[in-house]
């Protein structure tokens, strides 16, 4: 190997890098593989959709019962020998909070199983769940409805 340049006198070539060989071009990648499709999960829509259609159901048809707690208390009360039931206003107030929480419960429940199932993803838990804390919001309702009624106090305080 001979280098065609003259011979350099104290180090006049030490400051140039030596040339580097020429880079090969890379060949151009491969288009990327398409992202694998889910397979429908036909039971778990069928089943899904059975979901959310009762909580609809339960949601529509509970709406007046809900709406007026008030003859509901009062023969709960009488059955169980607490006395009259007197927090009437508290009663519908909690009732409509507590149709209003319902259908918003249901609405996400909905949401979000449509969100999951269009993505290929199992969805039949989220009316499940949906269902859950329907019944523990309503469960929480009626108690503070029980918890503030002067009667159903009166009857505690006499049990002790």
């Amino acid at each position: 190997m001979t280098d065609p340049r003259p011979a350099p006198r104290w180090g006049e070539y030490a400051d140039v890098p030596p040339a580097a060989p020429p880079v090969a071009a890379e060949p151009p990648l491969p288009d990327p593989a398409p992202a694998p499709v889910r397979p429908r999960r036909t039971g778990d829509m069928v089943i899904t959709v059975a979901l959310l259609v009762i909580g609809l159901y339960d949601v529509i048809v509970g709406f007046g019962t809900y709406a007026n707690l008030t003859p509901i208390f009062t023969e709960v009360f009488a059955q169980q020998g607490f006395g009259e039931f007197t927090s009437v206003e508290l009663a519908t107030t909690v009732g409509m909070v507590a149709n209003v929480l319902r259908v918003t419960i249901l609405v996400a429940t909905i949401a979000i199983s449509l969100w999951l199932m269009s993505r290929g993803r199992r969805a039949f838990w989220v009316p499940l769940v949906g269902g859950a804390v329907a019944i523990i919001v309503v469960v929480i309702c009626f108690i503070i409805v029980m918890a503030n009624d002067p009667a159903l106090a009166t009857y505690i305080d006499n049990m002790g």
